[in-house]
């Protein structure tokens, strides 16, 4: 299967309502050999306002947010899926991916009404070159130079651990760039630990993940939290019934023996104690795992032989009441999120039906005349709601008056905050955060910041405008 090292340079770190700014990627074979590479750049969409820490990492000058000859965010998105189907099936890195670029990337194709699941769907998969170092650094510490921080600490900033392999990353924030120094780690990992490699990639499905912790007894699962490295000795107790893709796992370093006289009540107070003695594995998202003979030195039940290891296994062991108990007990304390009234969060409130994945396409295939009527026949309310908007960013005449007033009216609330439950940058937050990083900024800081403090305060001038009108 081929490889697809991408990243993506957007607007903020809000995965749920930031853009993708700049799009890069390189495909190649399972031996690293190039075979084709992308980019596209589009403008930024008016409703969105980039973060002003987003924009000085970046450099992205205020002239390339609004330029005519960029392609609109829908069309951008538009040739990404294309080509990206062009290439499947592959497997796809990125770094730190999982948690960042994969969420905007899925925002972006669900917000353009394309399958939001193309990285791991129809024989596509995915994972996260970042973790697989991070594995390394535990696994195989001497295979790659892990610099620190000032405190000390290893970091995993793709700028710093490019170079301090010997990458030369001037173009570092850039997306091709950074696609680039993913692939130069890759290359070097699979080179200097071939079997950290190959063992991390083999999780990049979900069919992998399952069969391997159900046909494993106790197996180790690792993860960093706050930049640090941990791992267990676990075993798989049971599925979330709600999502299918999570598994909750038990760590063996916590005697099953200390919760079984536990009542109910006791149990879901001792579950939320560290350490947790049930964690979650999420089989789609390429988790850390490997044998229990593999374990690292830091694992948390390494002191036990495995005849004890494998009695605790036996006593939360999914057939067992005790394991059946420890299951529910982790599903009642499972959090009900209230469904939100911003389009954007609702991206996991339920799977696309097949009819309207067909329609989907018809929508982008039909003259845009015609859009609308498409737009009409989408069964989820969610997929009408997000037509409607694409319509009236790229062609808002074929909307009746009333409709398009709505609609910038609600743009205009939404830049300038005077809605419910913001969780996106206004452009009061952007100034407010702007004036706070012009005290201390450089001149050549300084530049690009009063660039984007008149370029936002002319935006806030437009969106009051809109609200008197």
């Amino acid at each position: 299967m081929s490889l697809v090292f991408y990243d993506t340079e957007t607007t903020g770190t809000e995965t749920f309502f930031d853009q993708i700014l700049q799009f890069a990627a390189i495909r190649t074979d399972e031996d690293f050999n190039e075979l084709d590479r992308f980019e596209i750049r589009c403008r930024l969409l008016p409703h969105v306002v980039p973060a002003p820490g987003a924009m000085r990492v970046t450099g992205a000058r205020v002239s390339k947010l609004g330029d005519l000859a960029l392609p609109s965010h829908y069309e951008m998105v538009r040739t990404i899926a294309t080509k990206l189907r062009s290439w499947s099936p592959s497997s796809f890195v990125g770094w730190n991916s999982i948690r960042f670029d994969e969420e905007l990337l899925r925002q972006a194709l669900y917000k353009t009404l394309h399958n939001p699941y193309l990285t791991n769907s129809d024989g596509n998969s995915r994972t996260d070159a970042m973790r697989i170092v991070q594995a390394c650094s535990m696994h195989a510490p001497n295979a790659l130079a892990f610099p620190t921080d000032a405190y000390g600490q290893k970091t995993f900033r793709l700028d710093q651990v490019a170079p301090a392999n010997g990458f030369s990353h001037d173009r570092a924030h850039d997306a091709m760039g950074d696609v680039k120094a993913t692939l130069f780690l890759c290359r070097l990992l699979n080179e200097k630990a071939p079997d950290i490699w190959s063992s991390f990639m083999r999780f990049s499905t979900k069919s992998a993940v399952t069969d391997f912790i159900g046909g494993e007894a106790v197996f180790c699962l690792s993860d960093f939290y706050s930049g640090n490295p941990y791992a267990y000795l676990v075993t798989t107790i049971g599925q979330n019934r709600v999502n299918k893709a999570e598994w909750y796992v038990y760590d063996l370093s916590v005697d099953p023996k200390t919760l079984l006289p536990l009542s109910d009540a006791q149990l879901a107070i001792g579950l939320g104690e560290s350490p947790k003695p049930v964690r979650k594995v999420k089989s789609n998202a390429a988790p850390m795992l490997c044998a229990a003979e593999d374990a690292p030195a830091i694992c948390n039940g390494r002191n036990y032989d495995s005849d004890e290891l494998l009695r605790r296994a036996a006593l939360v062991h999914p057939d067992t009441a005790f394991g059946q108990r420890l299951v529910s007990t982790m599903e009642s304390l499972r959090k009900e999120y209230p469904r939100s009234a911003h389009i954007e969060k609702q991206i996991y409130d339920g799977f696309l039906e097949k009819p309207d994945l067909n329609l989907m396409e018809d929508f982008h295939e039909a003259p845009w005349p015609e859009r609308l009527a498409v737009v009409e026949r989408f069964n989820d309310p969610r997929l009408r709601a997000i037509g409607t908007q694409l319509v009236h960013l790229e062609w808002p005449e074929l909307l009746a008056g009333d409709q398009r007033r709505r609609l910038e009216i609600e743009a205009a609330k939404r830049l300038l905050g005077q809605v419910d439950d913001v969780a996106w940058v206004t452009l009061p937050r952007a100034l407010r955060e702007i004036e706070a990083m012009m005290v201390n900024a450089s001149a050549t800081e300084l530049e690009l910041l009063q660039e984007h403090k008149n370029y936002l305060l002319t935006r806030q001038q437009g969106a009051l405008a809109c609200l008197r009108f």
